[in-house]
């Protein structure tokens, strides 16, 4: 009897995935119902999602490198967090007012609705039945942001501290960059007033598109604070000869550091940046 009760609770469970499928998606019976926590995206085990998601009372956290290519669905009491990813032309996220809403945030920079830019201040938008608004942006890694919505509930925005302090070559002013120099570039995320450096995932920052050789804890403005230096290989920046700027993009670790007295978002995305000078090699 205990087995029968087991198989037909399964079951249950399979015809309900189903519908919800074809409910919410007119796709093939199958679905991701995230009822946990699941991320999404480099560095993670799940970084392409090929059928449709349905956060039925769990965690969706969406991070750089994330695919998804048939659509989200938000139910009551879940979470949607995106720090970054893409979704494929034609899905939408769908999200719908119950007794318990479901939390979407949308961290980025820049953000627009519509092709309608959004006042700074805004910290979400209103989706009504019928519509389908686009939202449009940047991710804090630099990536393009290009959502669409259905639903009749709210979305939040959080836009990104991009004035995180860094500093290109320190103890130079004209931060000169030979793009042929088979050498490295150092790069200080410095701590202030507002922000401790030691927050920084080393393992997720990047620098005009390149991954830090190496680096290590150090008070490179020497005002007592410990700052992160990172060293990158000349010849893996993404620069060109008319670059007068580069930035370095990086996910917070959601430590509790000595500087604060709160706990970090956990994978929130960081950037800052300095000015360059690109030169010729030397005859």
């Amino acid at each position: 009897m205990e087995k029968q009760k087991k198989s037909i609770s399964v079951k249950f469970r399979v015809v309900i995935g189903c519908i919800l499928a074809v409910l919410l998606f007119a796709s093939p019976c199958s679905a991701l119902v995230v009822d946990d926590v699941l991320n999404v995206g480099y560095g993670y085990e799940v970084q392409q999602v090929d059928y449709p998601v349905v956060t039925s009372k769990g965690t969706l956290n969406l991070y750089p490198g994330a695919e998804v290519y048939s659509g989200l669905m938000a139910l009551g009491g879940s979470t949607i967090n995106f720090h970054g990813g893409q979704m494929s032309g034609g899905s939408y996220v769908r999200a719908f007012s119950s007794a318990t809403n479901p939390e979407i945030t949308v961290y980025g920079t820049n953000f627009a609705v519509d092709k309608v830019p959004c006042d700074p201040a805004a910290t979400s938008f209103n989706l009504t039945l019928g519509a389908y608004p686009e939202l449009t942006g940047v991710y804090g890694n630099g990536e393009s942001i290009k959502l669409i919505f259905y639903g009749n509930v709210s979305v939040n925005l959080v836009t990104l501290d991009s004035g995180v302090a860094i500093d290109i070559k320190p103890g130079s002013d004209e931060n000169k960059i030979n793009l042929r120099s088979r050498g490295v570039v150092p790069v200080a995320v410095l701590t202030t007033d507002d922000f401790d450096a030691v927050q920084i995932d080393a393992g997720t920052v990047k620098f005009a598109g390149a991954e830090p050789a190496h680096w290590r804890l150090a008070d490179v403005d020497e005002d007592g604070d410990i700052d992160m230096m990172f060293h990158f290989r000349t010849q893996q920046l993404e620069l060109d000869q008319s670059s007068t700027e580069a930035t370095l993009t990086a996910q917070l670790t959601g430590l509790m550091t000595t500087r604060s007295t709160e706990r970090t978002s956990g994978g929130a995305m960081v950037s800052g940046t300095d000015e360059v000078r690109i030169i010729s090699s030397k005859k």
